[in-house]
């Protein structure tokens, strides 16, 4: 009786984490073309699925940035600098990923992933991913 009751808590944990996961990051309008296929698949953080950021280009990453900085998912002077900086780069401004990521579009060699609709925590903290791999390109 106690293993069946072990065996019955374990399958509902399991099946609530697994429908914690699906709608954190993956709403129907997230316009993604699979959920293994986002830049090497997804990594596990907070509690939550979030894309891997390491594939992003300049572009897309500034324009990430820019969506971030307007609706004030990041905060300080780092982000802002960072934008002023790799907008300044040639092309960076004018490219197809960055007018993706003004619209909140995370273009990876693999896929995209759409921040509209995901819940504000987990945008904050593929906006702090993107801040983070966008400095590789500051020195360019």
């Amino acid at each position: 009786m106690i293993r069946r009751q072990s065996m019955l808590a374990a399958a509902a944990a399991i099946a609530t984490a697994a429908a914690t996961a699906c709608c954190l990051v993956a709403p129907a309008s997230a316009q993604l073309s699979g959920l293994g296929s986002l830049g090497g698949g997804l990594s596990g953080l907070g509690g939550g699925l979030l894309p891997n950021v390491s594939s992003v280009g300049a572009g897309n990453a500034a324009g990430l940035l820019g969506y971030c900085v307007k609706r004030k998912l990041l905060g300080g002077t780092d982000a802002t600098s960072l934008l002023g900086k790799l907008t300044g780069q040639q092309g960076v401004a004018g490219s197809k990923g960055y007018a993706a990521g003004q619209d909140g579009q995370l273009v990876t060699k693999n896929g995209s992933f759409s921040l509209d609709g995901v819940k504000d925590k987990v945008k904050g903290k593929v906006c702090t991913m993107v801040l983070d791999h966008a400095q590789s390109f500051a020195g360019r």
